[in-house]
């Protein structure tokens, strides 16, 4: 048989199992609930049963106590019986009692006429006799409540042949008794009350004397049983079957007959037969567990449909498992014979050893690294304890190094690095998987790196160049002993960022440009992180310290993640800079006086009359005003680049009209010109347009860019000042016909002091301040500079002014 028919077969017999066992279940709930339910009702009919047996003595019980009164008095009067009635509450609704009171025999020899129980006539609540009465006449006497019973005094029992039959049986036997209703004998209270009389007889002599009784009310005598009445349970009663009494709750027949539970129940008492019918409300009914069976059945169905549903794709499954596995087998069968070809050829030296150190296989690899150093012809089955001497093999799995001497004298030692793996087969015994690699070059390699690393650091010290590694990432950092050196501090045990440790000393002032070169850094605004900072070392002495830091390595999202730089001490360069500095200022400052003076001098001999001074002194004077010229524009530059580097250098910003400064810039250099046999052509605007710049200090700029541009013209050329209006500023360019700008020299052509050095220029002359103090003051005033050369072509320097309203001002220090 197929395993797909044995499959089919038992999903068949798999559903016939739990159908069957949900119908089981529906009819086993449905057995339990019902039987449950049918307890309930017999505690609620066992319940009835007994309150009806309660109520009973409880009427024999007042009889019982009206007995008493009568044998303990020698006369009933009227005022106690009252008295008795009301000390017993007959009125309370839950007696369910009419009346009571008290008939008494009346025989005719007697000669008596009033009663029985009273001394005297006037006592008792009846007025007379009927004229003739024999021992068979039982006359009302008393009853209480009066008010609504006084139709019942004088009533002789001997008027109906019924109630009579029932007063001598209760005369006779003794027995309290229960005489059927007579709707016939008191007509104006309606035909379902009932007599139960209890008889009276002298205490000593035993001579019979009335009856104690009372009136009971069967429409209310079956009322008010338990609290479940009327909610779970209605009663249904007949007295003597002869008479029925209407349904105790006035439910009618329909909702009787339509009720699930039911039950009849005769009882005797007192001398009568009540016959009980005990039926089950719809309430009773709607909370009774009948659903139950259907939601188990329901549940059954389900499940027998789950199941059946997973047997289906358990069986799908199960084929498609089946074609799965035969081609998984088939690719394992491959994958083992391609991992058995890796391992074979794999680069990695690789031993399988049992737990005795028995070799049970080894790759070739491994073969190649260890019977070089073995006297062996091959490893399977040898000990790697003979292989390998050194290697624990108790130990735990993880990494070692080992250094293994050969056997043989003309092997050379060798250095192998064997990671261990320990592993259980499918029967759980151990195995360990060593992998090896020779690392003996990289071990030479390494310690070719450390000896190279200390020279490095030698060499580091030697310059006393710090310098740090920061993982950003982790906030951590590396420093070299020259760092710490040059910080004069020590490293913190257990410190992880000892470059963090600066920030505490170092100069209040120097701390924020110190965090904004390195966050510029950081976040690639800038390609660098150099500032200079102070760091107090101790008893407030401040060392200048320079730092140069640059990103290394960055996260695919472009985070910065590792910062490396060098921190150098350059206190005593930082000294040497500000002497220089100050000996600029000073001789500046001393050289300007003087000047001064020879330009007075000289303009004084100038203008004399050719009369008064000799013609071969014209040239003399005329090279030497030249010549004071040129040293005072020297000092004038050397004085300004010295304010710029001491940040002392301040423009005033104001509103001034362009075409006027073109006009003036291009009258000052027409003389300087004209040296140069070039030609000054300004385009002037047509439009008057307001700029915002110190007037002084741009004309400056204007003369230094024309001068320079008349000064490297091919002769005959014409120099050309142009303005364009931007958006915003307004771009002013000097152009010139020239050799043009080295490629080599354009990166410097802004620094100080620098100058072309081909003869040409050379030839020229100039310090090489004037672009370089150029491109500081048009900063200052809110613009940009620059130029587009070509070589032997034109060649353009240009700069941005911000456009102003006529009526603007500003102030800008």
């Amino acid at each position: 048989m197929s395993s797909d028919h044995s499959a089919r077969l038992y999903q068949g017999i798999s559903l016939v199992f739990f159908l069957g066992l949900s119908f089981s279940s529906f009819l086993l709930v449905h057995k339990i609930a019902h039987s449950r339910s049918q307890e309930s009702f017999q505690i609620l009919v066992d319940q009835s049963l007994i309150s009806l047996d309660r109520r009973f003595e409880d009427y024999s019980r007042i009889l019982d106590g009206l007995n008493g009164l009568v044998m303990a008095s020698d006369g009933i009067t009227a005022s106690e019986m009252s008295s008795y009635a009301q000390a017993l509450n007959v009125n309370d609704s839950m007696l369910m009692l009419d009346a009571i009171g008290l008939a008494s025999a009346t025989p005719e020899e007697s000669g008596l006429r009033g009663n029985l129980f009273a001394l005297t006539e006037s006592s008792s609540q009846l007025s007379g006799l009927p004229p003739t009465l024999s021992d068979d006449h039982f006359v009302v006497q008393y009853i209480e409540p009066l008010a609504n019973h006084q139709m019942f005094l004088g009533l002789d029992f001997a008027s109906n042949p019924d109630l009579l039959a029932i007063a001598k049986k209760a005369r006779d036997t003794g027995q309290t008794l229960v005489a059927g209703h007579f709707p016939d004998l008191v007509p104006q209270i309606g035909g379902s009350r009932v007599f139960m009389l209890k008889p009276i007889y002298k205490p000593q002599k035993g001579d019979f004397i009335g009856f104690a009784f009372a009136v009971l009310n069967l429409e209310d005598f079956f009322k008010g049983l338990t609290n479940a009445q009327g909610k779970m349970i209605e009663i249904h009663a007949e007295f003597d079957a002869n008479m029925a009494i209407d349904n105790i709750n006035t439910v009618p027949a329909t909702t009787i007959d339509a009720s699930d539970y039911s039950r009849n129940q005769s009882i005797e008492k007192f001398g009568q037969t009540f016959f009980l019918s005990f039926r089950s409300t719809p309430q009773f009914d709607a909370i009774q567990p009948f659903r139950a069976r259907w939601i188990v059945l329901t549940l059954g169905l389900l499940i027998t449909a789950l199941v059946s549903t997973i047997l289906h794709v358990l069986i799908r499954k199960n084929q498609t498992i089946a074609v799965t596995v035969a081609q998984k087998t088939r690719d394992l069968e491959t994958q083992d014979k391609e991992k058995r070809s890796i391992l074979e050829n794999a680069m990695l030296a690789i031993l399988s050893v049992n737990k005795s150190g028995e070799i049970l296989h080894a790759n070739e690899a491994a073969l190649n690294l260890l019977l070089p150093l073995t006297n062996h012809m091959g490893l399977d089955g040898n000990s790697i304890g003979e292989v390998l001497p050194d290697m624990d093999m108790q130990g735990d799995d993880g990494w070692s190094k080992l250094h293994v001497t050969s056997t043989i004298e003309t092997a050379e030692p060798v250095i192998i690095e064997v990671e261990k793996k320990t592993w259980f087969t499918a029967e759980g015994d151990p195995r360990i998987t060593l992998l090896m690699r020779d690392i003996s070059v990289t071990e030479r390699h390494a310690k070719e790196i450390a000896e190279a690393e200390q020279r490095w650091n030698l060499a580091l010290m030697s310059v006393q160049i710090g310098v740090f590694d920061i993982n950003l990432e982790r906030k951590t950092s590396v420093v070299s002993d020259t760092w710490l050196a040059n910080m004069q501090t020590e490293a913190l045990a257990n410190s992880q960022n000892p470059y963090q440790e600066q920030i505490v000393r170092m100069h209040p002032d120097d701390l924020v440009p110190f965090k904004k070169a390195e966050a510029d850094c950081i976040e690639g605004r800038t390609d660098r992180a150099k500032v200079r900072f102070r760091v107090n070392v101790a008893n407030d002495e401040w060392r200048w310290i320079k730092s140069d830091a640059v990103v290394v390595e960055r996260a695919p999202d472009g985070t910065a993640l590792r910062m490396l730089g060098v921190q150098t001490d350059v206190t005593e360069i930082f000294k040497l800079e500000r002497m220089k500095r100050d000996f600029v200022a000073t001789v500046s400052h001393e050289l300007r006086t003087p000047l001064t003076s020879i330009k007075g001098a000289l303009g004084l001999l100038k203008a004399q009359s050719p009369a008064e001074k000799l013609q071969v002194s014209d040239r003399l004077i005329e090279i030497a005003l030249s010549n004071s010229d040129r040293l005072a524009s020297l000092v004038d530059d050397i004085l300004d680049m010295e304010k710029m580097n001491s940040g002392n250098m301040n423009v005033e910003v104001n509103s001034f009209n362009l075409n006027e400064i073109l006009s003036d810039a291009s009258q000052q250099v027409e003389t300087y010109a004209s040296q140069w046999n070039v030609g000054v052509e300004v385009q002037n605007l047509e439009a008057e347009l307001m700029i915002s710049t110190d007037k002084n200090r741009v004309m400056q700029v204007l003369t230094n860019l024309l001068s320079n541009a008349c000064k490297f013209a091919h002769s005959g050329t014409t120099v050309r000042l142009n303005a364009e209006v931007l958006p915003t500023h307004m771009k002013i360019s000097v152009s010139n016909l020239g050799p043009g700008i080295s490629e080599e020299f354009r990166s410097k052509i802004f620094q100080p002091f620098s100058q072309a050095d081909s003869s040409n220029v050379r030839q020229r002359g100039g310090t090489g301040l004037g672009l370089s103090i150029s491109r500081t003051l048009i900063e200052l005033m809110g613009g940009t500079i620059g130029f587009e050369s070509e070589p032997d072509q034109e060649t353009v320097f240009w700069f941005t002014c911000p456009l102003t309203d006529a009526s603007e001002t500003l102030a800008v220090v």
